[in-house]
């Protein structure tokens, strides 16, 4: 069974942030304040001093006009930071589960499919136009960049099912990770949903995976995600870890 702290670090090196400080045992992200994952505290080892250690992370993101938050999983150190967190004032958000499970599984639940799915290495305008559309973290141009950027620090796949013109039905990255595989970004434009697109995504880029050797897919799914938790379900993902976050009111 991996352990969460494996699952933190795997989940780190899919989704790089552009600057990561390291802390006494703490990995602090920052990437312009786009996304929660990339602009928050991996807090993988405990620091000798704790008060002083958060006086400095506060400080430090609230020079880059960041507001101060921590990805909290049973793997964060110390064991108690959860509650201090608390206590200082930051509340929770995003309560997520860490899912795994054998590529070969997955794809045994996947039916066939005639789609159209094109794979490539990098994002192009069609992928980023409809996950920015869809699953995005909103913002205009300069997020938008930032969050590319992010995209593009790591290897990964990136499978698109074009639409009409320039526009692209469902699209999904996988980030390619050591001997796993992390998927991410997996968005359906509204106008085309409960038709399957979704799953015929996830079995292309698993298809490409297992012929670059992989193995292993990781995800992340938020608790509230009835519909997506659902479809993890049926093909097969179990759940090996969870995270929150702890931001700063």
């Amino acid at each position: 069974m991996i352990t969460a702290a494996c699952i933190d670090n795997l989940m780190n090196q899919g989704w790089p942030a552009a600057h990561s400080t390291e802390l006494d045992g703490w990995l602090v992200r920052r990437n312009d304040g786009v996304t929660l994952r990339a602009n928050s505290v991996l807090p993988a080892g405990a620091p000798f001093d704790l008060g002083k250690a958060l006086d400095y992370v506060e400080n430090l993101y609230q020079a880059h006009g960041i507001t101060p938050s921590f990805q909290i999983s049973p793997a964060a150190q110390p064991t108690d930071l959860d509650a201090q967190l608390e206590a200082r004032g930051y509340q929770v958000r995003n309560p997520t589960m860490v899912q795994c499970a054998a590529i070969t599984d997955v794809l045994a639940e996947l039916p066939e499919s005639d789609a159209d799915v094109n794979i490539s290495s990098v994002p192009s305008d069609r992928w980023m136009k409809c996950w920015w559309a869809v699953d995005g973290r909103g913002g205009g141009p300069a997020e938008q960049a930032s969050a590319q950027q992010i995209l593009e620090r790591g290897r990964a796949l990136y499978a698109v099912l074009p639409g009409q013109a320039e526009d692209a039905k469902a699209i999904g990255r996988l980030a390619l990770v050591d001997d796993w595989a992390g998927l991410y970004c997996l968005a359906v434009d509204e106008a085309f949903r409960r038709q399957g697109l979704a799953r015929a995504v996830i079995r292309a880029l698993l298809q490409e995976a297992t012929s670059r050797g992989v193995e292993r897919v990781f995800l992340c799914v938020v608790e509230a995600n009835t519909p997506a938790r659902a479809l993890y379900d049926r093909l097969g993902f179990q759940t090996v870890s969870q995270y929150h976050y702890r931001v700063r009111a």
